[in-house]
């Protein structure tokens, strides 16, 4: 029998043979943008990678755990037949953890502050107003980070000096990271240095810059590569080290090359002059001694319905030499560099044009025809239809809120926001896509992503509202988690867990949320109401007396809050079905449930079916339906709307590009009232914004 060292020298050989024809028809590059295939989502790691080699040892790294508190799959080892997680056992050897960990705070102090420094620009105040809002809001925070910035930086390397136990990686890595604080102390002054005059497009990007240096420099104190996926790793057998490059953070595509010493049970991260391209889903594999890299794709920017995210990078082969540290091919690009997606799917695309001006538009909205729906025509858009989901007003930010896909539409992370103030969308991160999850409905990972945020999943529908209470928007979420985004910083900032009534079949469609004073309220299909309580961060039950409450209905049912009566009011329904007219009522303070019996019911059940989308309108005490009937004897199509004083059913005329749509349906809705400016607000699929100033006295009106 041949020794163990000839026998996995010949397996190896065998298998990169194999790999290395895989990198020659990689070469072929597809013919424009594809998707990717799904990946069963009951996997509890989706587009990670393995590595083994014949002797039974193995190197498992990246993806998406959907179990993890931080959605990444970390590092693990097979030994004797088994996968051992090392991710702690790896920090706990590395001198520098600590160090991340600071480094990272300051990054989180930057990112705050340029969230709040691109909302402030938004708002279209003048520069004057400008610079005192960012001296309020966003200069502490720059400070505090530059401070907290050059202390980190003159104990690293007072470290790398002093401290003789300290191996030559990590003083190397110390090195490279003072580097990128470098590049980002000078980032975050060449901004500050501004702020006095107002706030710029070109220091708002700037700032974004200095946070993906501190990105680069946590990075290299960390004791392993940053999350990512689809990234392959090979295995060297002169060197006996696993080769890790690139991949996909799901935000952004990198181009760092990473090496695991098995023996040691260390990462280290190499650091060659010039690399190839960032990608990802490339093909690895060692042919005489180098590693071959071929194939792999890059972002497609210009998607639009089910359109494909993704085109392949046609470049030469490249070759890296292990021992020397160096890529070779007929060009590269810098080492350690990221890619973002671009044009509507990045925040700088909505920087673009004219500064937002408050005052021009609140003349224009001064000038609005009464009863008369009109688009204001925003100067950007979002790309990618936003189908099958609600929106929300955040009144103590003056924005909307949309967060809305899934399926065939948009399948990101991103929570847009609308300005009222100014008429411009903001965006307030780069686009994260879930790979081959994308317009694969219910298909779409559960958890967080490598950046903790939850997945549109496969539709929002009503499955979030503003919590006035907490200041931050509750999404209800799949399965046992709900999730909370903070406007003020423009991010996602926590999750939780729901009460068994609101975890069922792994799915949200049928909870339904709701706005109220003392916190969100959400409708379940066994017709069960809980209530966020922000304080202790978890869900109440309600327990009604009377009427027995029906279950919500997915896209067929509705609920909304009558702010006069301190009322819930239901919109029963079931799937698919027509609606009857019927509503129940739910009094907050004694929490009886009682049949409204509405007049007019008959007439209410003409609608369209899936009128899920409704607003309260607390100055004219009515609740507009997001529908329209169909046209009778006198061409119009009336509006329904349920008016609360006199408990009927009426119709009203609103003229103008009617957001319902021409077939007085719409499933990609987004209705909201605007009590600052008594102003009706609304959403389509393709992020078209309708306004409407509505005179219930003057409007022509007819009972249902």
């Amino acid at each position: 029998m041949a020794p163990t060292g000839i026998r996995l020298r010949a397996a190896m050989a065998a298998a990169m043979t194999l790999l290395a024809a895989a990198i020659g028809s990689a070469a072929e590059a597809k013919k424009g943008p594809y998707r990717l295939p799904s990946t069963e989502r009951l996997t509890l790691v989706l587009w990670g990678a393995e590595c083994l080699v014949p002797d039974g040892l193995g190197l498992a790294f990246g993806g998406e755990d959907q179990k993890a508190e931080d959605g990444a799959a970390r590092t693990r080892i097979r030994v004797g037949g088994e996968w051992q997680p090392i991710v702690e056992q790896l920090r706990n050897s590395n001198p520098l953890q600590k160090d991340h960990g600071r480094a990272w705070a300051i990054r989180n102090q930057v990112k705050d502050a340029l969230a709040k420094l691109r909302f402030i620009y938004f708002e279209g105040a003048s520069d004057r107003e400008q610079a005192k809002a960012a001296e309020a809001e966003a200069l502490p925070l720059l400070r505090a980070a530059t401070a907290a910035l050059g202390k980190l930086t003159t104990d690293l390397s007072a470290r790398a000096k002093s401290d003789r136990a300290m191996d030559e990686y990590h003083r190397s890595q110390i090195g490279h990271a003072v580097g990128h604080f470098d590049a980002a102390r000078g980032l975050i002054a060449l901004a500050e240095a501004r702020l006095a005059e107002g706030i710029g497009v070109d220091d708002i990007k700037a700032l974004h810059r200095g946070q993906i240096q501190l990105e680069l420099a946590a990075e290299v104190l960390d004791a392993e590569p940053p999350p990512r996926a689809l990234s392959p790793i090979v295995y060297d057998p002169a060197s006996k080290l696993f080769i890790l490059f690139g991949g996909d953070h799901l935000d952004y595509l990198t181009n760092d090359t990473w090496v695991f010493d098995f023996a040691k049970r260390q990462w280290r991260q190499r650091h060659p002059k010039l690399a190839p391209p960032p990608r990802a889903n490339h093909q690895l594999a060692m042919a005489d001694g180098k590693l071959k890299l071929g194939g792999g794709y890059t972002y497609f920017n210009d998607i639009w319905y089910m359109g494909g995210p993704y085109i392949d990078v046609d470049d030469d082969p490249w070759t890296y030499d292990v021992a020397a540290d160096a890529w070779t091919s007929a060009a590269g690009a810098v080492a350690d560099s990221r890619a973002y997606r671009q044009k509507e799917f990045h925040p700088d695309f909505f920087l673009q044009g004219d500064r937002p001006d408050a005052a021009a538009f609140a003349a224009k909205l001064k000038e609005l025809p009464s009863n008369t729906w009109v688009l204001t025509k925003p100067p950007q858009l979002p790309r990618v239809n936003r189908d099958w989901g609600t929106a929300v007003i955040d009144p103590d930010h003056d924005v909307l809120l949309r967060w809305s896909g899934g399926h065939c539409a948009h399948g990101g992370s991103d929570v847009l926001l609308y300005h009222f103030a100014t008429n411009r969308w903001e965006l307030p991160y780069p686009v994260e896509f879930p790979l081959g999850q994308t317009y694969s409905n219910t298909s779409y990972p559960g958890g967080v992503n490598l950046n903790h945020r939850p997945w549109v999943t496969g539709h929002t529908y009503k499955s979030y509202d503003f919590d006035p209470a907490s200041k931050a928007m509750v999404f209800v979420g799949p399965s046992d988690w709900f999730h909370v985004f903070d406007p003020a910083v423009g991010d996602w900032n926590g999750r939780g867990q729901k009460p068994a009534g609101m975890s069922y079949d792994d799915g949200f469609y049928d909870l339904m949320c709701k706005r109220t004073p003392l916190g969100v309220v959400c409708w379940t299909k066994r017709g069960q109401l809980f209530r966020f309580d922000a304080k202790a961060g978890r869900w109440e039950p309600l327990t009604t007396t009377g009427l027995t409450l029906p279950g919500s209905a997915v896209d067929s049912a509705g609920i909304d809050y009558d702010s006069r009566r301190d009322r819930l009011l239901l919109f029963p329904g079931k799937y698919a079905k027509p609606y009857t007219g019927q509503i129940i009522t739910v009094d907050l303070k004694t929490l009886a449930a009682a049949n409204a019996d509405p007049m007019g019911m008959a007439g209410a059940a003409m609608m369209p079916r899936f009128q899920r989308e409704s607003c309260y309108v607390g100055s004219a005490d009515l609740v507009l339906i997001g529908v329209t009937l169909a046209p009778g004897e006198d061409g119009v199509r009336w509006t329904p709307a349920y008016d609360c004083a006199t408990n009927r059913w009426l119709g009203l005329r609103i003229d103008g590009p009617n957001p319902a749509g021409k077939d007085g349906r719409n499933v990609s809705l987004g209705l909201v009232y605007d009590a600052k400016r008594n102003l009706i607000w609304a959403v389509d699929a393709d992020s078209h914004i309708y306004v409407l100033r509505l005179e219930t006295k003057t409007a022509a009106k007819k009972a249902l």
